[in-house]
């Protein structure tokens, strides 16, 4: 059943009698998220003794109990490929027949243990993804296995052209269980693989332009979400047009207490239900006061100590940093308006050292339960770089570039870092290397790398007494001068450098 199917059509059908064996209830599955943060603990505490495989079987035994906790399915993956860097086996004969229990969760569960043994097996990796495909099918919708099985389906697409002989059939079997997501950009991306294996395939082809027609009614409709994440697709056209309607209540300042009093009435019919606890706390943040956004706040920690789900504490975090810009805003515009309010100076720089302390613990927070998410550790490389936490923003910064969208940038940072911490070689071969990273050669990005370029250069010119560098500081500021005659001091640091020739020419004789 696909994913619009599942609000439309009365939901999924559901396969009781597995999740009922494998959680040993009546009445389906039952989310364990306290029993389950208890494995997870083990399985990282495993992890860093180096007990990879008994740390698997932990992450493992959590997540039967919390199955869509992507936080910890990402952590999985890195002891994995942790236990793999270490020398580890595959799975042998004995585990690949072992079963966790009939049901599909535990199919899912048991693909992804073998996969872990094993993390750059094309076949496993493909094995876990079909299977985290039928536990969507048919488990219960309040879990999000979709955003598990599109995480398995995001590694394994890669992973088929990498072998040495890429096979036809992989990428079909990938496009269709893109399909049964909904996933139709990946669905595309599959067949259009398949089919360039396979150029005289008439059906192929045809099959490819009506995937590419799906995606682009998905995209119309629905839009394609941020980041290609599963969970940002909207799920039903009749939600759609209700989340239209409050956004247009919201706009004309009308009746904003209605929404909530709704919304809240919905939640207090069922406490439980997370999806109602999101709306309530959606319509509570969007009135932007401080009052709301406490029993916002409340509500998500309330949901975050009972059930466990990262998310909720996420969004706690993600709602006080919308205050700090608020309040630092308001105090701004005073500022603005009397610039030699003393006491407003004082207040803003004060606000602004608590922001960059809360926002640097937040993401410490975030990275370490979200280990394999590249923007989070390029946020927390932000703040340590605006801390002037040097040494540790390289470190955040250097995992950071492997994320492509965030490569150039980082490599600015990483550059800005090293020119502070006065390695000067280094900080001239990273920048190189983020302007090559950085397909656009004249927007800002690629002015800031040049310009740090530049800087390196001069600053190792006048402390090694070296022509050769100042040279390179010229031409890169004449590029700069010539392309944005007001971009920062350029005009000045020309001026810089050609004295900064003169000296080194007068010097040499």
């Amino acid at each position: 059943m696909s994913f619009l199917d599942r609000f439309k059509g009365g939901g999924k059908s559901k396969d009781t009698g597995g999740a009922t064996a494998a959680n040993g209830s009546d009445d389906g599955f039952k989310r364990n998220p306290r029993k389950a943060r208890r494995f997870f603990e083990h399985g990282e505490t495993t992890a860093n003794a180096s007990n990879y495989d008994y740390s698997i079987d932990m992450y493992i035994s959590g997540l039967r109990n919390d199955p869509d906790n992507m936080a910890q399915h990402e952590a999985l993956h890195e002891v994995a490929k942790r236990r793999k860097v270490s020398g580890g086996k595959p799975a042998g004969m004995g585990e690949r027949m072992k079963r966790l229990g009939p049901s599909e969760i535990d199919k899912m569960l048991q693909a992804e243990k073998l996969w872990a043994m094993n993390p750059l097996d094309e076949g496993l990796a493909g094995d876990f993804f079909k299977a985290a495909v039928e536990a969507y099918e048919v488990e219960d919708e309040e879990l999000n296995l979709g955003d598990v099985a599109f995480w398995a389906g995001e590694i394994w697409l890669p992973m088929i052209g990498q072998q040495k002989k890429p096979s036809a059939k992989r990428y079909i079997l990938a496009k269709e269980l893109f399909v049964k997501l909904d996933r139709y950009d990946k669905a595309v991306e599959a067949c259009r693989k398949a089919a360039a294996m396979n150029p005289n395939d008439s059906r192929l082809l045809s099959e490819l332009k009506d995937l590419q027609a799906e995606q682009m009614m998905s995209e119309k409709k629905f839009g394609t979400g941020e980041g290609g994440d599963f969970r940002a697709n909207i799920k039903d056209a009749d939600k759609q047009a209700e989340l239209q309607q409050e956004d247009q209540i919201r706009k004309s300042g009308s009746d904003a207490e209605a929404i909530i009093a709704r919304r809240r009435a919905e939640y207090e019919e069922d406490p439980q239900d997370t999806a109602k606890m999101q709306k309530l706390v959606d319509a509570l943040v969007q009135r932007e006061s401080a009052e709301s956004e406490k029993e916002a706040i409340e509500l998500l920690k309330k949901s975050w100590e009972e059930t466990g789900q990262y998310r909720q504490r996420v969004r706690m975090g993600d709602i006080q940093m919308k205050q700090f810009n608020r309040v630092l805003r308001q105090i701004k515009a005073r500022i603005d308006k009397d610039p030699n309010d003393q006491e407003m100076l004082k207040k803003f720089e004060a606000g602004k050292a608590k922001q960059l302390a809360f926002e640097l613990q937040e993401y410490t927070d975030r990275c370490k339960n979200y280990p394999t998410d590249m923007g989070l550790r390029y946020e927390l490389g932000r703040r340590l770089y605006m801390a002037g936490k040097f040494d540790d923003a390289i470190g955040a910064f250097q995992q950071a570039k492997a994320d492509p969208k965030r490569r150039a940038v980082s490599h600015e940072f990483l550059g800005r870092c090293y020119i502070h911490k006065d390695y000067l070689d280094e900080a001239v071969e990273t920048l190189e290397t983020g302007i090559e990273s950085h397909k656009v050669p004249d927007d800002r990005l690629a002015k800031d790398l040049r310009y740090l370029k530049m800087e390196a250069h001069i600053k190792l010119a006048g402390k090694n007494q070296d022509m050769e560098h100042a040279k390179e500081a010229q031409q890169i500021a004449s590029t700069i001068f010539q392309a944005d005659i007001n971009f920062r001091d350029i005009r000045e640091r020309m001026d810089e450098v050609k004295k900064l020739i003169d000296e080194l020419k007068n010097k040499a004789g």
